[in-house]
């Protein structure tokens, strides 16, 4: 079974030696079976459709069956957009830690629902913004701070293979990027390390 899930999660950005890369791909091979389990739980809904909250509930399933720690809209110092940026009290969306290395990572993450012809622009600028997130949040909360685009198809697209093929090249313009394919439709998650 795990090898048919590993063929789900394919890697478009990113330097496979990096330890980003090593623990991310162990955290997303878990991604496709519990959208699966979802779709049978409760009547063919897939969270990735739903909206960002839902999305990362799936990456925090994902992160715990992989054996890592995850935490989902925690509080968190962030920096204030205020002249001197002082700190004040905000929500980080997710942070995931593997203990026995001792690594950690927050992430801001936003979710952009794709027309059939989505723009470079409209791709950038919300990466973008997940990054400026990031930024935001203080440089204590984890050893890696990370700025994530969760991109999945409108209802009304069928993802043809154009379609996937322009997505995965958007992608290739993250630190690292992979496409989780499935039965219920591709979903590209792109991260940009912050630091």
């Amino acid at each position: 079974m795990i090898l048919r899930e590993h063929r789900s999660v394919k890697l478009l950005a990113g330097d496979r030696r990096t330890r980003e890369v090593k623990h991310w791909t162990e955290w997303f091979r878990r991604v496709p079976a519990i959208r699966r389990k979802f779709c049978r739980w409760s009547q063919d809904f897939d969270p990735f459709h739903s909206n960002e909250a839902a999305s990362v509930a799936v990456l925090a399933n994902a992160a715990a069956q992989a054996g890592y720690l995850a935490h989902t809209e925690y509080v968190a110092l962030k920096r204030h957009a205020s002249r001197g940026r002082p700190f004040r009290q905000g929500r980080c969306d997710l942070w995931v830690a593997e203990v026995a290395e001792e690594i950690s990572w927050a992430f801001e993450v936003k979710q952009q629902f794709a027309a059939a012809g989505l723009r470079r622009g409209t791709f950038e600028a919300k990466l973008d913004r997940a990054s400026k997130d990031a930024r935001e949040v203080d440089r204590n909360e984890a050893d890696r701070r990370v700025g994530c685009l969760v991109t999945v198809p409108r209802s009304a697209v069928k993802p043809s293979e154009e379609f996937i093929a322009h997505v995965d090249e958007l992608n290739a313009d993250g630190d690292v990027a992979f496409r989780i394919a499935g039965r219920m439709g591709p979903v590209w998650l792109t991260f940009r390390i912050v630091d």
